[in-house]
């Protein structure tokens, strides 16, 4: 198949979201793809599975330490590298770390680092790479360069064992949102995807492959038309969420 799109970089590659939203877009036409996870044996596995979907997509990794916002600036070089020629057109950040945190009993050091992982590494990303969809939409306009981020139901239902992590995804919504505004009217679309459900293969909505097609919509809308979100919700996220308030 020809190519019609140039690279997607994916910011947190894993089994779930990271490599399927890769895969379903080297499907519908990009033609590079560049992967970054602190797991470097991992990655080697989602590259065959990315370059699996597609023949002939140049597919590379880089690993990257998304708690360290040195070690970030250090594999940003490296991913400039591995775009060559090829213009970003779109990046999806899917970086968190998803584990317990009862409140006041987390230490602080851990919710600095959560927060460095969820938010200061999203904006240092972002600063690299708006610059480059900004200009890449000024030079073809009937493109549609995309900037999105993962994000859960926690931003705004917080639990309190895991409040570290709603507070990630409460800033990630916030510094998107803001995003949103001031890149939108540009012609880059700034967007969340909203997962609420555990992601599984056996999930009755949230499954990999029904988030990768909801991160596609989002990139493709027309400009000035795109939404500032999308909200997938598994049946078992809303059965949970109203024991909890029981």
């Amino acid at each position: 198949m020809t190519s019609q799109h140039n690279t997607l970089v994916v910011f947190g590659s894993g089994p779930g979201i990271g490599r399927n939203v890769a895969s379903l877009f080297v499907e519908r036409g990009f033609s590079k793809v560049i992967l970054l996870s602190r797991d470097a044996s991992r990655l080697k596995e989602d590259a065959s599975y990315v370059k699996s979907a597609a023949a002939g997509v140049s597919v590379s990794t880089v690993t990257i330490d998304l708690a360290d916002t040195e070690n970030v600036c250090k594999a940003l070089g490296e991913v400039e590298k591995e775009l060559g020629d090829t213009p970003l057109e779109a990046v999806l950040y899917n970086a968190a770390r998803v584990g317990t945190s009862k409140i006041l009993k987390f230490e602080a050091e851990g919710l600095e680092r959560d927060l460095r992982i969820s938010v200061v590494s999203l904006y240092i990303v972002a600063q690299w790479a708006l610059a480059k969809l900004v200009s890449f939409a000024e030079s073809n306009p009937s493109a549609t360069p995309a900037f999105l981020v993962t994000s859960g139901g926690l931003y705004k239902n917080p639990y309190p064992a895991l409040f570290s992590l709603a507070a990630g995804k409460a800033a990630q919504y916030n510094l998107t949102n803001s995003l949103h505004k001031e890149f939108e009217p540009k012609g880059v679309h700034c967007a969340l995807i909203v997962v609420q459900g555990v992601v599984a293969d056996d999930a009755k909505v949230t499954t990999a492959r029904n988030i990768a097609e909801e991160a596609w919509k989002l990139r493709g809308y027309p400009r000035g038309e795109g939404k500032l979100d999308v909200v997938i919700t598994d049946p078992d996220y809303v059965k949970k969420l109203s024991e909890r308030k029981a």
